[in-house]
């Protein structure tokens, strides 16, 4: 795995501006989860930091990867190519960032879709994604971020309820990842 500085440096010629500021949201919300729950702060910070390596790629240069990479790309990743990236990040991490570490590349590979049964690096960087400072103000940005540092799975829960409400919302295609990760959490939300 290349240092956390060498990473950021080559990451950086790779990400927009407003890309690389929201990346740097996410590694110190990730820093600051990961203090409040005891997690490998080392590992968070590298896993934010390359969350979205592959999310500038053009989505004819992701379609292409996945070919190349043996990636599948589903119904629904194919219908909404945004979803690809977290999946092509992870192997960019891999062969690009040289991460070694399944939790890590686990972290990358479901952080937008969520997934059941995730690590609590995977949870961070998905919450850290979704509560990172710069993120646009929306409705239920607030409570999502004090429901972060109070109680993981609870958090997981409202946040994969909000976004699946967003994505209906939207007409937009769900990720069945999206709904069976809600489906696993949302029993926190009864607590």
């Amino acid at each position: 795995m290349l240092s956390f500085t060498v990473s950021e440096r080559k990451l950086q010629s790779s990400l927009s501006i407003e890309r690389y500021i929201h990346t740097m949201g996410v590694v110190k919300a990730a820093r600051g989860l990961s203090k409040r729950y005891g997690a490998d702060m080392e590992k968070a910070s590298y896993a934010a930091l390359l969350h979205d390596c592959a999310k500038d790629y053009p989505n004819d240069m992701k379609l292409r990867f996945c070919r190349e990479y043996h990636i599948p790309v589903d119904d629904i990743m194919a219908l909404n190519t945004e979803l690809i990236h977290q999946f092509l990040g992870a192997e960019v991490a891999k062969r690009e960032y040289l991460v070694e570490d399944e939790d890590i590349l686990n972290a990358i590979r479901f952080h937008t879709t969520g997934r059941p049964g995730m690590s609590l690096l995977e949870k961070i960087i998905f919450i850290a994604d979704y509560i990172e400072e710069g993120r646009r103000k929306f409705d239920t940005l607030e409570v999502s971020r004090e429901l972060a540092y109070e109680n993981i799975d609870k958090a997981m829960a409202f946040i994969l309820k909000n976004t699946i409400e967003y994505i209906k919302l939207k007409d937009r295609a769900l990720h069945p990842l999206s709904v069976e990760a809600y489906e696993f959490y949302k029993c926190y939300m009864e607590e």
